[in-house]
Formats: C-alpha cells, structure tokens, sequence
C-alpha cells in the first residue's frame, strides 16, 4: 500500500486547480487553499521541520487553532515519519497537561499561548526538546513562518510503512480521563475507505462540525470547510455561523454531533433559513435522537438523506444507518429495545461479549445483549497507557485486534446493531440491570422535554433509579408537573425494572462533555441528585 502522506500529496498535486480547504476571513466571508498551494505548504514545511530537529519516530503535539496549519502540519509531520499529537482543545488545562505528559512529546508545535502555557504549567515534563512556534510572523525566535522561508522545500514525502505509528489522538475524556490512542498508518488507510461507504465525500464540499476538520479535505479528496469555531469552546458554535457556512459556499455535506445539528435545526426553523444545497448530514459522537432527525429533515431538501455514524476514537466507523432505515424503527426504541446504529461497514466485524469483566471473551449468543467489540483494519492496535491496552484489547490468533468499545448492545437477526448505552452506565437495580438507552428515547420524546438523564443511587449493587430531566427552554416551572406525569407513564408502560414511582428531578442545564455536547456526566449528575434527595440516599436508604 502506497504511504498515506505521499497519496495525498499526489492527489493534490495531480490536480492542482482544485480547493482542499475553506476557511473563516474576516467576519463574513471564506478564504480558500487550493490544492497547489496545499502541496507546497507541505513540502516546504517538511523542510523547515526537518530544520527545526524533527525526525522519523518523534512525537510532535500539535497545538493550533489555525485550520491551515493544522492540517498541513498534521499530514506533513505523517509524511515525514514524525508522530502528531493531537489533545482536545477544549480540555480544562489540568488535562490537557495530564494529556501532554502522557504523550511525552519529543516537539512542541503551538502557537505562542500555547507555549505560554506550556512553560508555565510544565506541559511534556523533560520530553520536549524542541520548540517551534506556529502563528504570527512578528514573533521573536523559531517560528514555522521564518523556517519556510530559510531552506528549499522537499520534492516529495517518502512515508513509513503501514504498521508504523502514524498519529496519537486523544479521546474526549467523556466517560473517563482521556486516553491517546495510537494510530498506524494502515489505521488511517482504512478509516478513510470506510467512510465513503456511507458518506459520499470525495469530491463535494463538505462542512465538518468538528475539530480537527482541517484534516479532512486532503485525506478524502474533498474541499472541507471548517465553521467559523472557537476550538477551546467548540461545543457553543452559533447555530447560525454553521448555517452560514453551509449555505455561502453551497456545501453538499454537513458533518457534526448530534447537538450542534440539534442547535442547527432550531435555529433554522425559528428563523425560516432553509438549507437547499445539502444532500446529506452525517452525525457523529453519539446516537442520533428522532426529535432532532424530525427537525433536521424539515430544513434540508427532500431527497436529501440523514444518516447517523457509530465509532469512537478507537474504531471509526464502525456502522451507519440512514433515515430511511432508521424512522420505522422509532416504535421498537420507544418500547425500550434500544436504539438501531444499523449494520457494520465493509471490513468491520461486531462481536458481542459478556457483561462480565473477567469473561473469556466468547460471544454471547445473538439477540442477548452484552458488550460490543469490534475488529478490522480501522481499529486502533493500542493506548499510550500498556494497562489500558490490556483491559481493552483482546489480540486473535492471526495478529488481530479486538476492541472493547465499552459499550452495551445486540446484534439482531438483520446484523443490525442495538445500542443500550455505556457498560459504566448500567444501573444494577434489585430487580435486575438497566440501561440508559432502553429507558431515556422514551422519556425524551414526553412534550416539553428537552433531554434526560437515567442514573443510578445508592449501594453499587442494588441501586435506585433517578430521572433527571433538562426542559425545552420555552417550558416554566409550572409545566413540570405536567411533565412528571407524563413521565411517568412513560415508564409505567415500559415492561423493564424501572417504574414511574422513580424520582425526578428537574435540572436546568445537564453536563454534557466538551468535544460533542452529546455525552452525559452521568457521575457528576448522580451525586447532584444525591445532594437533591436528601440524606436518606446518602446513608443508603429509601
């Protein structure tokens, strides 16, 4: 197989009229870089890294927030056999200096706050033995700029072998500390083959929701256009800054997490701003909602599709599941029997295993629910941490790796994957497991519910269930008790160990993680409604 970076460094260059990247200048408009101009980027500075004392193998965290440099010093740094780090901006800085010293990079590339920051918290600890500035030409010392510009650029990026690291990326931290995941080029390789099986890219124009996006566009032959978007805050993109990007430069796909299309479909709805160029919306970072699929397609055309993608940093895709497929099966995720995430792409394998930790890793027989795991090329072989490795791979006899995806599901007769929610997040109740997502669609869908929340009280094994609940912003105090009822119908219908005689409790925003506002703190919302119930709970009693 062709080295990743040298096969986008030719597409690029065998078509040099074309635009890789779109991007935010000044308040209103989009710059463009052209294919061309993306090539060059990267060869010259291939040429300047390599001055600067980046070599094969070394880890270099990358920590910018400009989507030009961001993406060429990602691919080049590939290119180059070098390892990209990449931390989520939006960390609280503590983690992201838990993030860094975990990494133990050799290079920091960041821009001049970041080095601030750097200096001054300790980020990488003693590993970091070069620093190169990426930002402004006028500041003083090594930056990337001045670099380009002392030494001839490369004529072309040899590339490492497949199985050798290509870049770490660290998870959201969403359902615990974030983990960096080690990617091999090959992983790259297939990740890129798979999504076009269900996400036509190559080609259009696409607006990517998410950070990196930048590094979309050369990877998938597509021209990426990246939102006007704090990348410290993510999460709060104004709902009209992505309509407005979507709609001034004709863009065929929208890429983003459930919230934000949620965010999307609102505002548009509430302003009349239709969508007409879009031809399909991909979401991504967790399951998709039927409320916000029914007012996605109410602004997008009508032969435009909506498809909901399931993956993790670890494994990316592993399913999809469009609209069409999915509307019909709205009654069966009502009745409590978990949400479709469809059936798994080309090359990908879903086993699922046994809720028991200490299990041998034999399948459980199909249609019984227990933990999904998958394999195929796109899966990550490893963490950063040798301890996290081991609680989540299992390797195969051929060299393969399985991953654990933490999460709880089936497989029906159909091969179609049934999603119930997090293994962290099963409530083991005195009459028997349950699960976040046979019990929250149903209650999300109660008029004047924005979202919910299903956690659990009390002693680990005989817990007590608690609904919290986030309102629409338009509903008042007096609407609750409304709610509650219907509420509690709701579960009084659902033939699951849950009854409407469970608390709830009415919040008014619920903690959501900082890369997709999709993922519920579950821990941190259970001693919230702990401290709300009084001290019955905390001694653990009714």
């Amino acid at each position: 197989m062709a080295p990743l970076a040298r096969t986008v460094l030719e597409a690029l260059q065998e078509a040099p009229g074309g635009v890789c990247l779109r991007y935010p200048h000044g308040r209103r408009r989009f710059a463009s870089l052209g294919n061309a101009e993306a090539a060059a980027l990267s060869l010259a500075t291939a040429a300047a890294l390599a001055r600067a004392g980046v070599r094969p193998g070394y880890r270099v965290a990358v920590l910018t927030r400009d989507p030009v440099e961001l993406g060429t010093c990602v691919l080049t740094l590939a290119g180059m056999g070098a390892v990209p780090v990449l931390v989520d901006g939006s960390l609280p800085l503590r983690v992201m200096g838990r993030c860094l010293a975990a990494a133990a990079p050799d290079v920091l590339l960041a821009e001049p706050l970041a080095h601030l920051a750097g200096r001054l918290l300790g980020w990488g600890g003693g590993t970091v033995h070069r620093r190169v500035v990426a930002g402004p030409g006028w500041w003083p010392g090594r930056t990337l700029r001045r670099l380009r510009r002392s030494v001839p650029p490369w004529r072309t990026l040899a590339g490492p072998p497949d199985d050798a690291p290509a870049m770490v990326v660290f998870t959201s931290g969403a359902t615990g500390p974030p983990k960096g995941v080690v990617h091999r080029h090959s992983t790259v390789q297939a990740q890129i083959r798979a999504l076009p099986e269900g996400v036509a890219l190559a080609g259009g124009t696409v607006v990517a929701a998410f950070v990196p996006a930048a590094v979309l566009g050369p990877l998938l032959g597509a021209t990426t256009v990246v939102p006007r978007v704090d990348l410290a805050r993510p999460t709060r993109m104004r709902a009209r800054d992505l309509a407005h990007a979507v709609n001034s430069t004709e863009a065929d796909v929208l890429l983003g997490s459930p919230a934000l299309l949620d965010r999307l479909a609102r505002y548009c709805i509430r302003t009349l701003t239709p969508l007409p160029s879009l031809r399909q919306v991909a979401s991504f970072g967790a399951s998709l909602p039927y409320a916000v699929l029914d007012r996605l397609r109410v602004c997008l055309p009508a032969g435009a599709t909506v498809c909901s993608v399931y993956g993790a940093t670890e494994a990316l895709p592993v399913s999809m599941i469009d609209h069409r497929e999915l509307l019909p099966l709205r009654a069966a995720t009502a009745r409590g029997e978990g949400v479709c995430l469809g059936r798994p792409v080309p090359g990908v394998t879903v086993r699922v295993l046994p809720l028991d930790p200490l299990s041998s890793g034999v399948d459980v027989p199909r249609g019984t629910v227990g933990e999904l795991a998958v394999s195929g090329p796109n899966v990550s072989p490893a963490y950063l941490d040798p301890a996290a490795t081991l609680a989540a791979k299992l390797y195969e006899a051929d060299g393969g790796v399985v991953h654990r995806m933490g999460d709880v599901g089936r497989l029906d007769e159909q091969g179609r994957i049934w999603f119930y929610g997090r293994v962290a997040h099963r409530l083991r109740t005195a009459e028997g497991a349950l699960f976040t997502e046979q019990v929250e669609p149903a209650l999300d869908a109660v008029p004047g519910v924005r979202r919910t929340a299903l956690v659990g009280v009390g002693p680990a094994a005989a817990q007590w269930p608690v609904v919290v609940v986030e309102l629409e912003r338009a509903a008042s105090r007096g609407d609750r008790a409304v709610v509650r009822r219907g509420i509690r119908e709701v579960l009084n219908g659902l033939e699951l160990p849950v009854t409407g005689a469970v608390p709830v409790l009415f919040h008014r925003s619920l903690p959501v993680d900082h890369r997709h506002a999709a993922k519920i703190d579950r821990a941190r919302l259970a001693g919230w409604a702990v401290s709300r119930l009084g001290r019955s709970f905390r001694r653990g009693g009714r």
